[in-house]
């Protein structure tokens, strides 16, 4: 399997952690006996091979194959969007984004919203198959340049695009390589959408600028099922977002320098929008080298309802809050922010009217084993003093850092087989705020902040 090889070539960035997922399945049938269109390329930069793959889409739009041959280069040098119902994609190719930061930037500030996806498919009985084949099937967006170019306590260059999106019904996606995209990897939307087998390097160089918002996956899509993937990245790899219902993510290696885990939202921040992400399950995944482990992340005085997820089966290593839960949460890239660290300290700082809470019931924490980032924590991504992610009394050892906005807010959580040990071997701790037993029947730890005590 091409994750197994390309965790060989790229082993120094993840030392000792190297990861083989499991469970990759056969190559996907074809689920039409249409015509192949293939997309075809001017050879060099040069040209803009985005109409070539319009023209082709049109021609196979209902129950064709669009073909990227293998070995050969394209050059999107502007955004494409198709809507594809019963197609097939056959990604042999590799797809080159523009290099040019002005020219971008200048796409996207024309954009409606300011918001850009490179690539935007739409579409029911959709198969987007890459290759195995490491030479070749790769998606290339240049994103380092965008990353050392970010200023001095910036958080991410202005106007930059997502990669793509994938708006469609009984989908499959298979087979992804993508190597340093600008920001916002995959977004999914839609019902009934089966991932599996796809790397993700946005990892900077040595002394490179911070890969501000590469997240991974962000999922507001139903009856989703993301398998076998290992990302490098300093954001989320896979995050759910308002609307994400049925929800399966397995067997994953996540690295940094600079990653966030996997987490739910952020939700609630748009105060007067109800949210729901409902019937998720993370499981088998392993993380090094990232702030968080696994993380929900809402907004004080937001609204809305987060259910019934499992977080489970986590081996974590070097990380520095495996295990975290806010409700005041803080995003320094964004324009409505709270400017402080959490209820954890017992305030709002950011004049948000604190009437009302994102409910968060039936959370299950179960097998997690590692060690916490005692000497070295954090990634590297702060631009605030205090840092967005600063935990006040943390101090290297907590395992599990739990901010409640009440005592209502949080309900029915359950913590089993937490093995998570500081790297200096002292006691492990927790840090834990309105996590209140009536609410929590079954919750098998002690909420306060001192030594992390079951019960």
């Amino acid at each position: 399997m091409f994750t197994a090889a390309l965790l060989t070539i790229l082993g120094p960035l993840v030392a000792s952690a190297a990861y083989t997922p499991l469970g990759r399945s056969g190559e996907l049938q074809s689920r039409n006996n249409g015509q192949t269109c293939t997309v075809q390329s001017g050879g060099s930069n040069s040209t803009d091979d985005s109409q070539s793959f319009r023209d082709a889409a049109k021609q196979c739009a209902n129950g064709g194959t669009l073909l990227f041959q293998e070995g050969v280069d394209y050059y999107f040098n502007t955004p494409v969007n198709a809507t594809l119902n019963n197609v097939d994609i056959q990604f042999k190719g590799n797809v080159h984004l523009p290099q040019n930061l002005t020219y971008v930037q200048g796409i996207v500030n024309g954009s409606t919203g300011g918001n850009t996806w490179w690539i935007n498919l739409t579409g029911d009985n959709l198969n987007f198959t890459g290759t195995t084949n490491l030479s070749t099937g790769w998606v290339y967006g240049y994103g380092q340049q965008w990353w050392d170019a970010n200023p001095k306590n910036g958080s991410g260059l202005a106007a930059r695009p997502h990669l793509w999106r994938f708006n469609m019904t009984n989908g499959n996606i298979k087979n992804i390589k993508i190597r340093k995209p600008i920001a916002w990897v995959t977004t999914l939307n839609g019902n009934n959408i089966n991932v599996d087998n796809v790397f993700v390097d946005a990892a900077t160089t040595p002394g490179g600028g911070f890969p501000f918002n590469t997240d991974g996956f962000d999922v507001a899509a139903k009856n989703v099922k993301i398998n076998d993937f290992t990302i490098f990245n300093g954001d989320d790899a896979v995050t759910i977002n308002n609307g994400g219902e049925n929800v399966t993510v397995t067997n994953g290696f996540i690295a940094g320098p600079g990653c966030h885990g996997t987490s739910i939202g952020s939700l609630g921040q748009a105060q007067g929008v109800y949210q729901t992400v409902r019937n998720i399950l993370f499981d088998n995944i392993k993380v090094h080298g990232c702030v968080y482990g696994s993380r929900i992340k809402t907004y004080l005085g937001g609204q809305g309802m987060v259910q019934n997820v499992t977080f489970s089966n986590y081996a974590v290593s070097n990380t520095t809050f495996p295990i975290y839960l806010t409700q005041n949460y803080f995003n320094q890239g964004s324009s409505q922010t709270q400017n402080g660290a959490g209820v954890q300290e017992g305030g709002n700082f950011g004049g948000r009217v604190d009437n009302s809470s994102v409910l968060i019931d039936g959370v299950t924490y179960k097998n997690w084993y590692g060690d916490i980032n005692t000497y070295q924590p954090g990634d590297g991504s702060c631009v605030t003093d205090p840092c967005w992610y600063d935990v006040p009394g943390a101090d290297g050892t907590q395992a599990i850092v739990i901010g409640c906005s009440n005592s209502t807010a949080c309900s029915n959580f359950e913590f089993q087989n937490i093995q998570v040990i500081p790297q200096s071997y002292a006691t492990t701790q927790i840090n834990c705020t309105n996590l209140e037993s009536g609410s929590n029947p079954k919750l098998g730890i002690v909420c306060t902040n001192g030594t992390l005590m079951t019960n």
